[in-house]
């Protein structure tokens, strides 16, 4: 009778001795967590960076105004670099995805029920990186072959239009972190001021459709000069997140 008796009062030590290590695993996990997320969304930025070299400069681009034949002109002179750009600008994209899904994981955890603030973060980036990438589409479309003037000059309309369109889910993607960590205080407080300031300045991008010329308009200077905030964001909390603490006791 005493053997089963020992093997019942061990029982509870090795629960217990597994229960530790589960939790010294989820601890590790959740120490390096962070710092994956800001790899993938430093990678996001310095692509982004290299894609706005690599394209043609914006500024020179066609205006609103401009006909279709100087669209379709300008699309196939810069044609190389515009593919170019545009490839390496997706790349970034899809790894701002993984940057945001990671972010928002670590934020959501941090919330609690009923995560709604986590949740609009989560669906306003995947809303703006499907914006951003459809926009992407005639910008292919007009540097894959020559276009007609007829067809160059709506598919230069359709790209920046939608880019202005992705504005209203930036902002509420940076609004709502702002909201978020200023409530927390789980990430430095600027990053979640920059976010706030880049969430306003998107607001301008919107309102490109109800001007026709000026710095308002689809193809000025605000499709260039606003997402940069946006930009300055993502590179900020990825610094941020992989400043977090690698290592700590485990119990």
């Amino acid at each position: 009778m005493s053997a089963p008796i020992r093997m019942g009062a061990g029982a509870p030590h090795g629960q217990a001795t597994a229960a530790r290590e589960r939790r010294s695993t989820s601890a590790r996990s959740a120490l390096r967590f962070p710092r994956l997320a800001g790899l993938a969304g430093l990678a996001s930025f310095d692509l982004i960076i290299i894609a706005a070299f690599v394209a043609p400069p914006l500024w020179n681009a066609p205006g609103t105004g401009a006909s279709g034949a100087r669209v379709s002109a300008y699309a196939q002179h810069y044609a190389s670099r515009s593919t170019a750009a545009l490839l390496i600008y997706s790349i970034a994209m899809g790894l701002f995805l993984c940057f945001a899904a990671g972010l928002w994981a670590w934020l959501r955890e941090r919330e609690g029920a009923p995560h709604a603030l986590s949740s609009v973060f989560a669906f306003a980036a995947i809303a703006l990186v499907i914006l951003i990438l459809a926009a992407f589409v005639p910008g292919y479309m007009l540097s894959y072959r020559t276009q007609p003037s007829v067809i160059a000059g709506p598919l230069a309309d359709l790209g920046f239009g939608l880019l202005a369109l992705s504005g209203l889910p930036t902002a509420l993607c940076l609004a709502s972190y702002a909201t978020l960590v200023r409530r927390l205080r789980c990430l430095p407080p600027w990053t979640a001021w920059l976010a706030g300031a880049g969430a306003l300045a998107h607001v301008l991008i919107a309102a490109s459709f109800v001007s026709h010329g000026g710095f308002l308009s689809l193809e000025s200077s605000v499709i260039v000069w606003v997402p940069a905030t946006f930009f300055a964001w993502i590179f900020a909390t990825s610094a941020a997140l992989l400043r977090k603490p690698t290592s700590a006791a485990v119990s």
